[in-house]
């Protein structure tokens, strides 16, 4: 296992009705993550999902695509975590009501990707696939009082949105790619270990503590804060795709 090198923060959340990292976001960590599973954990994905890169990344956006659909309002909760703003460790019984938190619906996810029963698994593994991303947007580890930075406006382009958006969208269209392009997503000596979901939550809440509410309530977005942020999101990103990758390798 390698030490993870992370000199930027961790995050901040809790309700959120808007989407983590966004269509796009969502895509390049499962782009990223596809071009590194073991051929055991790719045949296992493509008899649940289909043949193909493209059954695999389009999967990691069902989660979102799904939630006008009244039937599958149980998964609501599991896109995210709430955890109090001085906290530096998840904590099970404070943090995931009733175990449904992304923290969570991670582990319980791949409990049944790797049962014997066949029933679920492709809903599991596109859960999976979506809350990996999701886990590593700070915002989706973040405060209940602000509903994980969707009641917090700030000022991006002479235009009002809500920071939690600003995060989710407007910090990866930053990028300028397509999701095809994550080979120029590169970080020089840039070290991700595995770890589990309650430290990947950890690491996006101390972010949100430390440097996504660097900005104040309904302040204007500064070329300072954009220089941080855009290293941030490209490095969680890229610690998405990885940990994905890593994850289903160590499941199959």
């Amino acid at each position: 296992m390698k030490k993870i090198l992370f000199a930027l923060a961790l995050s901040v959340l809790t309700c959120v009705p808007a989407h983590g990292f966004s269509d796009l976001g969502h895509k390049m960590v499962a782009a990223i993550a596809w071009q590194q599973l073991t051929p055991f954990a790719k045949q296992n994905v493509q008899r649940i999902l289909g043949v193909g890169e493209m059954q695999f990344v389009n999967a990691s956006v069902w989660a979102d695509q799904i939630k006008g659909n009244e039937s599958f309002n149980y998964l609501k909760p599991m896109h995210y975590v709430n955890m109090p703003k001085g906290a530096k460790l998840y904590e099970r019984k404070r943090d995931c009501r009733k175990d449904k938190c992304v923290v969570q619906a991670i582990e319980t996810f791949s409990q049944v990707l790797t049962s014997n029963k066949e029933k679920n698994k492709k809903l599991a593994l596109r859960m999976v696939i979506h809350l990996l991303g999701d886990i590593h947007q700070p915002l989706h580890a973040g405060l209940r009082e602000d509903r994980g930075g969707n009641w917090y406006e700030i000022n991006y382009q002479g235009k009002d949105v809500s920071l939690h958006k600003f995060w989710d969208h407007h910090l990866v269209k930053r990028l300028q790619l397509d999701w095809r392009d994550v080979s120029e997503l590169n970080i020089p000596n840039m070290k991700v270990d595995l770890a589990k979901p309650k430290i990947w939550a950890q690491e996006s809440h101390q972010i949100a503590v430390d440097i996504v509410y660097n900005v104040k309530e309904n302040g204007q977005i500064s070329d300072e804060y954009l220089l941080v942020a855009d290293q941030v999101i490209k490095r969680r990103i890229l610690q998405g795709g990885w940990r994905l990758a890593m994850w289903l390798n160590k499941l199959w």
